[in-house]
């Protein structure tokens, strides 16, 4: 669902931003530029704001105000997170409520210090990079990916109890679906997933003969929970490599739905908030894919996302924003349009716009031995472009070839 300034706007009035107070919104509004504009340019400019201007960091009461802001938008996204993944639904506004309150929260928490013990870390980074994909904010996920590596590290399982060890297994799994940094980030979910099935039977047993009756039942259903959203991360990565499903949809509902009750019923409020965040970012991972885009199109364009998803330099698995907005919300290749005009800034994603156009072309004018003709401004933008082209079109038999004005 693509982000729209007046679902913005309408946040103001949502009974858990209001009850903030106007004068705390500014101040958060406030202390996230200044931290923003110190991360980026901190280093070549020194900056002296009115307030706090001796101090680097956040001052402890800042840090609250800036997650008692975050929290309140992440109540207003909760409330649509059912609309968000059904997109298109009765609820249409509760879901564009869900990806802007996302998208606020994201704005906020990233500026946040990653909790330093385990479990705080693990919720922490989860929450945040579910936030991103829930409010369009993924291409920044990246980025504060880099800059905190060493906040995604998956803990140890070593001497950890049974229902500890799946949790930090999924979030290692999860980092690698969020990061999607080549094609062994997604292949090393199934490795993992496979991993814990082979353990389950020996730590599952164990864990179940030292507790109480009334903790075994706890586990049991935190554990059924974790085992629902292990499933439900392994059908995920797999549609994103392979494509393979037509609609990974209702097995990725089944699952999610399944292991939010559990630990509903298990009394694990952190568990199921989160459950219910992933289960959102399943789905927008799902509807950025490149697979998604084009299922409905001919087979030459499907060769040609399976190529790109496999490709050893820089694979690519999911679409920007802009990108999705213009294959999914405005028809980018619909037959019936025979003149399009992409209006997008420079690295918005256009060249693979114009790819996934010239494909359709030619298979549309295969019969008749169709060409296309891609016009480009200078010489040195031509033999870029015939570069990229011919990396991506080889592997699916079409031919490229560069005409500029010192050839005849």
């Amino acid at each position: 669902m693509t982000l729209t300034t007046d679902a913005l706007t309408a946040l103001d009035s949502h009974w858990a931003v209001s009850a903030i107070g106007q004068a705390n919104l500014e101040r958060a509004s406030q202390l996230a530029n200044e931290r923003l504009a110190k991360q980026a340019v901190g280093r070549q400019i020194a900056f002296k704001f009115d307030q706090n201007d001796t101090r680097d960091d956040l001052t402890r009461n800042e840090e609250d105000l800036l997650g008692r802001v975050a929290l309140a938008f992440e109540l207003a996204a909760l409330e649509g997170l059912d609309d968000l993944v059904h997109s298109g639904g009765a609820q249409q506004g509760l879901g564009e409520q869900a990806t802007a309150a996302s998208h606020r929260a994201f704005e906020l928490r990233q500026l946040l210090p990653v909790p330093t013990e385990t479990a705080g870390r693990i919720l922490a980074v989860l929450q945040l990079s579910a936030l991103a994909y829930c409010g369009d904010r993924w291409p920044d996920l990246r980025r504060w990916y880099v800059a905190n590596e060493n906040s995604l590290k998956a803990p140890s399982v070593a001497d950890v109890q049974w229902d500890t060890r799946v949790l930090y297994r999924l979030f290692h799994c999860w980092v690698r679906l969020f990061r999607k940094r080549g094609w062994d980030d997604l292949d090393r979910v199934r490795e993992i997933i496979a991993g814990l099935r082979e353990d389950q039977t020996e730590h599952e047993q164990r864990q179940f003969q030292e507790g109480s009756d009334a903790e075994n039942k706890a586990t049991a259903l935190r554990l059924i929970a974790m085992y629902h959203w292990a499933k439900g991360t392994e059908l995920l990565a797999r549609y994103i490599l392979h494509g393979d499903s037509a609609n990974p949809a209702v097995n990725l509902d089944k699952h999610f739905e399944a292991g939010t009750k559990a630990a509903a019923s298990a009394g694990d409020a952190g568990l199921e908030v989160l459950l219910r965040f992933l289960h959102a970012s399943a789905h927008v991972m799902v509807r950025n894919s490149l697979w998604w885009a084009v299922r409905r199109v001919n087979s030459k364009t499907s060769d040609f996302v399976r190529s790109l998803a496999k490709r050893d330099h820089q694979p690519m698995f999911q679409l920007l924003p802009p990108q999705r907005a213009a294959l999914l919300e405005q028809g980018l290749l619909d037959q019936a349009k025979t003149a399009i005009v992409v209006d997008m800034p420079t690295s918005g994603g256009k060249t693979l716009l114009a790819q996934f156009r010239i494909l359709q072309a030619l298979n549309q004018f295969r019969d008749a031995g169709g060409w296309v003709a891609y016009v480009a401004p200078t010489r040195a933008l031509c033999a870029q472009i015939t570069r990229r082209f011919r990396r991506d079109f080889q592997s699916i038999g079409i031919r490229v070839e560069q005409l500029t004005s010192a050839v005849e």
